[in-house]
């Protein structure tokens, strides 16, 4: 009876937070929230950390000071972590041309909450606090509105930070697509759920490839903590701010195309995931937020754990022994591996790969999530905390 009653109750958790959850907040999405003009421009600070993007540093400049947002508004800060391509050079070449533009190298790996942190204890000393800060990665390119159309909510005095929408840039190869596409649905599937949460001011963590905060909002992450953008945008809605979503602030990022970095990112991000489960606890007692939190965050960060207690106790509810549970599990396996090999072979149809890339995707983050979960807990036993960024990974 008691592996029915819990095999019962951590299929509904986790229905609850893919299915029911996202179609609600889809619901919610229909009706967009209308912001007042701005009486006028406040100055906007950009907070950028950049590690080896030689490729990206160019067009990411252009594309901020190209903005339709007054120049003299603008001021970008970027600190490059001990780059060892031509990051460095081409930034020193970029200041000449944009006199909004600072560039300071960090000789030592730092990591991107350092680096962010340094950077903002030194434009304090020169920007007034009801200047906004944005920040973003050096792979994400802005349309000409987006600073304008980013800023947009502050005018209301009870908004502390803005989610700008996130699109997808598509890789050309075959192979890669096929290992994109479901990310790539994924972010659409988040950008729509954060709308919704919108309509409520909480919008469950940001996406650093481009987000936006009051400077006077701003908070030191704790010594450790690695999903920075997370913890910026809690502590927000801790505090009883609202974040909320920009749907026509529109920032364009490249999706990884390759497997193994994309299982490492995740990896890492499900470390990160955990320390501001821990740190923001307390938000599942708070009436305003506890269904956005545990729906969207606490369900899924448990998630790895939920799927491990459905399969055994529905295994065991089936099978009624433990030989039973045993093939069910190494069965599981089996099916997961061949769907795995399906989806990646080069001769599977396209149409095929994306219709199983969804609940590979899904078994796939889990296995993520666990992992870090692991990394953590190593981390914790060693007393070690890594805080840069792997070579050839996003921060």
């Amino acid at each position: 009876m008691w592996s029915f009653v819990t095999g019962l109750l951590s299929s509904a958790a986790l229905f609850h937070s893919y299915i029911l959850y996202p179609w609600h907040m889809r619901r919610a999405a229909r009706h967009q929230e209308d912001f007042e003009p701005l009486e006028s421009f406040p100055e906007v600070v950009i907070l950028m950390a950049a590690r080896n993007e030689e490729k990206h540093i160019r067009p990411k400049v252009v594309s901020v000071f190209r903005s339709s947002y007054p120049k003299a508004k603008i001021k970008f800060y970027v600190g490059t972590d001990a780059c060892t391509d031509q990051t460095d050079p081409i930034l020193e070449e970029l200041t000449t041309v944009y006199p909004g533009l600072r560039h300071r190298r960090f000789e030592a790996r730092t990591g991107k909450p350092g680096i962010i942190q340094a950077l903002y204890e030194e434009l304090c000393l020169e920007n007034p606090e009801d200047a906004i800060l944005v920040l973003t990665d050096a792979d994400t390119l802005l349309e000409e509105k987006t600073l304008a159309e980013l800023v947009l909510p502050f005018g209301e005095t009870n908004v502390g930070g803005v989610q700008a929408r996130i699109l997808a840039i598509q890789p050309d190869q075959t192979q890669a697509t096929k290992v994109s596409a479901p990310e790539i649905q994924y972010l659409e599937r988040e950008m729509i759920t954060k709308q919704g949460e919108s309509k409520q001011g909480c919008v469950m963590g940001g996406y650093g490839a481009l987000m936006a905060l009051r400077c006077s909002d701003f908070v030191k992450v704790p010594e450790g903590f690695i999903v920075d953008d997370f913890y910026w945008f809690a502590a927000i809605l801790r505090k009883g701010r609202r974040v909320v979503f920009a749907p026509n602030a529109v920032a364009r990022m490249p999706i990884e195309g390759d497997a193994a970095v994309q299982f490492r990112r995740k990896r890492r991000l499900g470390k990160g995931n955990l320390q501001n489960l821990w740190a923001f606890r307390t938000l599942a007692l708070n009436r305003r937020l506890a269904y956005a939190w545990i729906s969207h965050k606490v369900i899924r960060w448990l998630s790895p754990w939920l799927l491990l207690v459905t399969v055994l106790s529905w295994g065991w509810a089936l099978s009624g022994s433990a030989w039973g549970l045993a093939l069910v599990l190494l069965g599981g396996i089996e099916f997961t591996a061949l769907l795995f090999l399906i989806q990646r072979n080069r001769r599977t149809p396209a149409v095929w790969a994306q219709r199983l890339g969804a609940p590979l995707h899904f078994l796939h983050m889990n296995l993520a999530l666990a992992l870090g979960a692991w990394d953590l807990l190593w981390e914790k036993l060693k007393g070690r905390q890594a805080r840069v960024w792997w070579d050839n990974q996003k921060p």
